[in-house]
């Protein structure tokens, strides 16, 4: 069992080098949305990655939010959607809110 333990962190570790440059790590964050139709829907991305990125990968899962005029809140900020991950503060685990604008 030790065995292939060390195996799959063996590929883990190539895996990493491969998809990742010096500097760059794998984030987990967490989406919820106001309306509690997303409850810790999980995506991953890299720290160097545009907030955008992760967007997009949570509306491939929920394209009903992608026509709606949305933000998203992290510790009581908009995050900027054209920065990157660190740029944002958003850490690994980290914990988003999608909040919608609504003007009805």
């Amino acid at each position: 069992m030790s065995n292939r333990i060390f195996e799959l962190e063996n590929e883990l570790n190539k895996f990493k080098s491969y998809c990742l440059s010096p500097g760059e790590k794998l984030i987990s964050v967490a989406f919820n949305s106001k309306d509690q139709i997303i409850n810790n829907f999980i995506a991953v991305a890299k720290n160097t990655d545009k907030f955008f990125k992760l967007e997009e990968i949570l509306y491939e899962k929920y394209p009903n939010y992608r026509g709606s005029d949305n933000y998203f809140i992290f510790n009581g900020n908009k995050i900027k959607r054209n920065r990157t991950l660190e740029e944002n503060n958003i850490k690994d685990n980290d914990i988003l809110a999608l909040a919608i604008n609504d003007f009805d």
